[in-house]
């Protein structure tokens, strides 16, 4: 839900009048302004819009389809993107291009079938359930590229959300960082939800480190001793390596063992060496360098390579997805001998399917 908020000064409401809509997060109030609150609903749509939209897919078969995310494009619909996502596209895809069928999921029309996935529900307009996010197993966020595997079926679906679970699909991405994050670090902080910005995650602080630099118990209990776990945060796991460092920006390899919100980016910045162009967690400075220098505007974060077990054929599978090119002319530049020295990052590689 959004609103807004009318005012109602002291002097104005003896002269008769009625409050007026404050547009202002600063405006200063007289004691004993009243004031008045009108949530408004949101509109929410009632079904998937099947859109046209470019894809780069890197493997296709009847059980899954494996992508290379676009940065900007958001995984699936919700509040403030209904339009425009990965499933808005896929959705026309899988109806209209798929040479392997579209799947359990969507019907020939590109329209999502009622009750067939889990996910963000709505009542559609026939009154059956629309899922916002069908086959969707993990996401990316908005302005990270690389790696997104989608289920066509309820067994994949299935399957594969455990694997994730387990932690059986090894996640490895690459980033742009402001600064050394250093070689063969491995950082094994809790992650949780910003206690005042809730739309941000952070490192939540070692209570028991914090208590023996002489914290009151008070201060011990406000950093999450006692409270419960969403409060104290969750365990993450990251293995982190720079491949190079120019004296000012790096390129780092993270293999992620968990997959926590904003992971690779928070455990970046606590190392204070945070992702470059991340605007949420990174150095103003620096990303308004990057807007002015290279025309970027999001943070350089690529989901590289993904290691899983296919779903049914029980086969294991690795795949690997090239940069995108505003991140691949900063790395260059960063490190110029990189092209050469690792192409699996740079150029497309071939899905490589290990026999047992």
């Amino acid at each position: 839900t959004s609103g807004m908020v009318g005012i109602l000064p002291p002097s104005e409401k003896k002269q008769g009048r009625k409050p007026t809509v404050c547009n202002r997060k600063s405006e200063k109030l007289p004691e004993g302004t009243q004031l008045y609150v009108k949530h408004l609903e949101e509109e929410s749509p009632t079904e998937i819009v099947a859109q046209d939209l470019p894809l780069d897919v890197l493997y296709e078969d009847e059980h899954m389809i494996v992508l290379n995310k676009a940065a900007g494009m958001v995984v699936h619909p919700a509040v403030g993107n209904w339009q425009g996502t990965v499933v808005n596209a896929l959705a026309y895809y899988l109806a209209h291009k798929s040479p392997f069928g579209s799947g359990e999921f969507i019907e020939s029309d590109g329209k999502v079938k009622a009750d067939q996935a889990d996910g963000v529900d709505a009542v559609g307009a026939n009154g059956e359930v629309v899922s916002f996010r069908p086959g969707i197993v993990h996401r990316l966020d908005k302005g990270t590229t690389g790696i997104l595997v989608v289920a066509k079926t309820r067994d994949s679906l299935s399957a594969l959300s455990a694997a994730f679970a387990a932690r059986e699909v090894k996640k490895t991405y690459i980033a742009v960082t402001v600064g050394n994050p250093g070689k063969r670090i491995v950082i094994d902080k809790p992650i949780g939800r910003h206690p005042i910005h809730r739309q941000r995650m952070r490192v939540v602080p070692d209570p028991s480190k914090m208590n023996s630099s002489g914290m009151t118990v008070k201060e011990r209990n406000d950093f999450g001793v006692g409270k419960s776990a969403a409060q104290r945060g969750r365990k993450a796991l990251s293995f982190v390596d720079t491949l190079a460092f120019d004296g000012k920006l790096g390129v780092a390899q993270v293999r992620i063992e968990t997959g926590r919100t904003h992971q690779i980016r928070v455990h970046l910045q606590d190392r204070t060496t945070p992702v470059y162009g991340d605007d949420v967690y990174g150095f103003a400075d620096w990303n308004t360098r990057l807007v002015k220098s290279q025309g970027v505007q999001r943070p350089l974060l690529h989901a590289f390579k993904l290691e899983l077990t296919h779903p049914v054929t029980g086969k294991k599978m690795i795949f690997r997805a090239p940069m995108a090119e505003d991140m691949i002319k900063v790395a260059i530049g960063t490190w110029p001998q990189g092209p050469t020295e690792r192409e699996d990052i740079f150029e497309l590689q071939e899905v490589e399917i290990i026999e047992e």
